[in-house]
């Protein structure tokens, strides 16, 4: 820009005709000094730039550094809180661990105790199974005699009703107390139903029986015919409440 204005100037000296050549030098040595001024000064300018653009990448470098230790702060941070949980959750099941073992430490000392208790009480663990070997025989032939008892009771039940038939007297036959049972069958014109319980759950033959619906008493059955899962009894006429057995009725012993 400055060497255009230079050759402007001295073409328009020279066209004027007028102007000593003195002065043309001076205009010339002038314009050359404002032209190096004006060159350093853009040489000046250029570096500052320069500094400017490194300074600005250093800020930017600076800046990502930043957010870089930002993120893995945050990052050491969350971790930090993670392993803190997992070892309060240890240290609880730790904890927990430790009151279950003390409390078993403490159940094994009472056992402990009352084993020794036992054992001066009783003898010896060799007279303490002699003991229990002794029990367990009596146990098995009370439960025997009390197998053996039921079958003679059954077996005299069975003979007293053989009798009756003879001598034309009743015989009252006794009833598992809580036996319960359902009509699954009845002929309204013999007077007979049948039972889904039988010799397997108590029944016996002349037994009697409450026939009930809901709350309500609808009859009285007598036991006629005796098998191992089924029984088929008599609706005794005397009982009858006016409202027919149905097939569903529940059976009861009464008192």
């Amino acid at each position: 820009m400055v060497r255009i204005l230079l050759v402007v100037t001295v073409v328009a000296l020279l066209g004027g005709g007028f102007i000593a050549v003195n002065n043309v030098q001076d205009r010339i040595k002038g314009l050359n000094i404002e032209l190096a001024d004006t060159e350093n000064t853009l040489s000046d300018t250029e570096r500052d730039l320069e500094t400017a653009k490194k300074a600005q990448k250093d800020a930017e470098d600076a800046m990502k550094t930043a957010q870089t230790n930002e993120k893995i702060a945050k990052d050491s941070l969350l971790q930090a809180g993670r392993e803190l949980v997992v070892q309060r959750d240890r240290a609880d099941k730790h904890e927990a661990d430790l009151n279950t073992t003390r409390a078993e430490l403490v159940d094994a000392r009472k056992f402990s105790e009352s084993w020794r208790l036992f054992q001066q009480a009783n003898g010896t663990q060799a007279q303490i199974r002699q003991k229990l070997a002794t029990f367990a025989d009596v146990n098995n032939q009370r439960a025997n005699f009390l197998a053996e008892n039921v079958i003679l009771l059954s077996q005299i039940e069975k003979l007293g009703v053989e009798l009756s038939r003879y001598t034309g007297t009743s015989v009252k036959v006794t009833l598992p107390q809580n036996l319960q049972g359902t009509v699954t069958a009845v002929d309204a014109q013999f007077d007979f139903v049948v039972l889904d319980i039988g010799e397997s759950q108590g029944v016996r033959e002349h037994g009697e029986l409450l026939v009930s619906r809901g709350e309500k008493l609808i009859g009285k059955l007598r036991i006629l015919d005796v098998k191992k899962d089924h029984s088929i009894a008599n609706i005794l006429p005397d009982w009858k409440q006016g409202e027919e057995i149905q097939k569903g009725d529940i059976v009861i012993v009464g008192n």
